[in-house]
C-alpha cells in the first residue's frame, strides 16, 4: 500500500513515482496540493489501510522544515507567521513513519523536500537530512531540495525487477549525494515479492469451512463472515484482476466489493446475490 503526496512543483515527479509503484502491484492513495485538513484526513485513511496490508510506503514531495529538532511537512496554503504555528498548520514527519510501520512487514517514508514557501520565520530551518531512527516508526529517507532525481531513478529501475525489497530501495537511494536515511529495515519488506511467497490466493481455500454450498443469503453472509481479512484482500485482488473491482484492496467488503461480486456472478450467468458461495470462493483462487 502506498501514499503519494505532492505540494508545489513536485506533482509530475509524484505521478511518476505512483505509476512505478502501481507497476509493482501496489495499491495507492494520491493527493496533490492538499491543505492541512485534507492531508491529515488522507494520513488517517492511509494508517487504517496500512495496518491491514503486507507492506507500505509513503512518498512525500513537499516543503519541510525543522523546528527544535523536529521535522514538519507543510501542506498547501500553509501560512506560518511564528514557529509555533507549525503545531496547528503542519504535520510531523514522524506521523507518517508511525503509520507506515503498522503494515505486517513494516514500511518506509521517502521525503523529497520541496521549495519552502515564501515568508517563513527565520527561526525555521529547511530539512536537509533524515531524522534519527525512532522507536515504533518506519525508516525515513530524505532527499534535500534539488536532490530528488535518484529517488525517481531507483524506483524506475527496481520496478522492472522480480523482487523489490524496501531495504534495497532505501540503500540504493541513500548512496547518492544529498540523500540520507534514518536506518534500514532489519527484516524483508517486500514492495514486490518473490513468486514463491505469493501464497495469498491459497488463504481463501484454507479459510472456507468444509460445508455444503449455502443457498440462502443468510447462509452466504455467515460464510463471508468466516473469512479472514487477508482472505478478503485476496478476493478483492482477484476480482480486480478479472476487471470487476476498482476499489482499494483493504479487506473490507463495502459497496464496491459487493458490486464486484455481483458483476462476477452475472458474468458467470449465476444468481447475482452479491455474496460468494463456497464454489465461487474456490474458483476465485
Amino acid at each position: 500500500m502506498a501514499l503519494v503526496v505532492s505540494v508545489g512543483n513536485g506533482g509530475a515527479r509524484a505521478d511518476a513515482i505512483q505509476a512505478q509503484l502501481q507497476v509493482m502491484g501496489a495499491e495507492s492513495l494520491r493527493s496533490a496540493d492538499p491543505n492541512n485538513a485534507e492531508l491529515r484526513s488522507m494520513l488517517k485513511r492511509f494508517a487504517a489501510v496500512a495496518a491491514n496490508t503486507r507492506a507500505s510506503l509513503v512518498y512525500l514531495d513537499m516543503p519541510a522544515v525543522l523546528l527544535e529538532g523536529r521535522e514538519f511537512v507543510l501542506p498547501a496554503g500553509t501560512s506560518i507567521s511564528r514557529p509555533t504555528d507549525l503545531l496547528t498548520q503542519a504535520v510531523p514527519l514522524s506521523a507518517f513513519a508511525r503509520a507506515a510501520v503498522q503494515a505486517d512487514q513494516g514500511g518506509g517514508v521517502i521525503l523529497a523536500v520541496g521549495r519552502d514557501p515564501e515568508g517563513l520565520p527565520t527561526a525555521l530551518e529547511p530539512v536537509e537530512q533524515a531524522p534519527a531512527a525512532l522507536t515504533g516508526a518506519s525508516p525515513v529517507l530524505v532527499a534535500r531540495y534539488g536532490g530528488s532525481d535518484p529517488i525517481v531513478q531507483v524506483i524506475a529501475a527496481m520496478g522492472q525487477e522480480t523482487v523489490v525489497d524496501l531495504h534495497d530501495v532505501l540503500r540504493r537511494m541513500s548512496e547518492h549525494d544529498q540523500v540520507t536515511v534514518s536506518d534500514l529495515p532489519s527484516a524483508p519488506t517486500y514492495l514486490k515479492r518473490p513468486p514463491e511467497l505469493e501464497v495469498e490466493t491459497q488463504i481463501v481455500a484454507a479459510a472456507v469451512p468444509d460445508v455444503e454450498t449455502p443457498e440462502t443469503v443468510e447462509e452466504l453472509q455467515v460464510l463471508e463472515k468466516s473469512l479472514s481479512r487477508s482472505a478478503k484482500r485476496a478476493l478483492q485482488r482477484n476480482l480486480r484482476d478479472l476487471g470487476h473491482y476498482k476499489g482499494l484492496v483493504d479487506g473490507i467488503f463495502g459497496p464496491q466489493s459487493r458490486q464486484a461480486i455481483t458483476d462476477f456472478q452475472t458474468a458467470r450467468a449465476e444468481e447475482p446475490s452479491g455474496f460468494l458461495s463456497r464454489r465461487q470462493l474456490l474458483d476465485l483462487q
